[in-house]
């Protein structure tokens, strides 16, 4: 992203140059420079918070965007963090397991395959629009709470969601 001439001030120079010229010896211009430098701490401050704001409003709920934003945030090096919609997983049914408190996904009826289930583990199916597949890897690592805030901060209102650690 360009950055706008706009903003570049180098407050040190243009202390230096409000002084007058016959006024420019070293104690005056280290006294001109303490006097920018708080200035200088808050266009920094400023600097800082456009560039966080404008990285913001570059993302948006779009499933290319938060996958590359939660990527950027939580495992910017490796970049495994996926988010998959729900019709990637049709042969899969979702059940909510209360003792660990995560949903597990299971092959459906007529999948090929074979799965027995105990009552008393599970707590009904639910359905999403998307999940967010984070890597076993990063369990430790990642606060899943703030994963959370993250996607529900730019997700749509109407979306649900589903963090699975795979």
């Amino acid at each position: 992203m360009a950055t706008s001439k706009l903003y570049d001030v180098n407050f040190k120079r243009l202390a230096l140059l409000l002084l007058p010229t016959f006024r420019r010896r070293p104690l005056l211009a280290a006294l001109a420079y303490a006097a920018v430098s708080p200035l200088q701490w808050l266009h920094t401050r400023f600097m800082l918070w456009r560039r966080d704001t404008d990285y913001r409003l570059l993302h948006n709920g779009q499933v290319c965007c938060l996958r590359g934003l939660l990527n950027d945030l939580f495992d910017p090096i490796d970049r495994r963090i996926t988010v998959t919609e729900e019709v990637s997983n049709v042969g899969n049914i979702v059940l909510h397991r209360r003792e660990v408190q995560r949903a597990v996904r299971l092959p459906a009826r007529g999948s090929g395959r074979m799965v027995v289930l105990n009552r008393r583990g599970y707590g009904g199916v639910s359905g999403y629009d998307f999940w967010v597949n984070i890597p076993v890897a990063l369990l430790d690592e990642i606060d899943t709470d703030r994963v959370r805030a993250v996607v529900d901060s730019y997700k749509l209102a109407s979306k649900r969601y589903q963090i699975n650690f795979v």
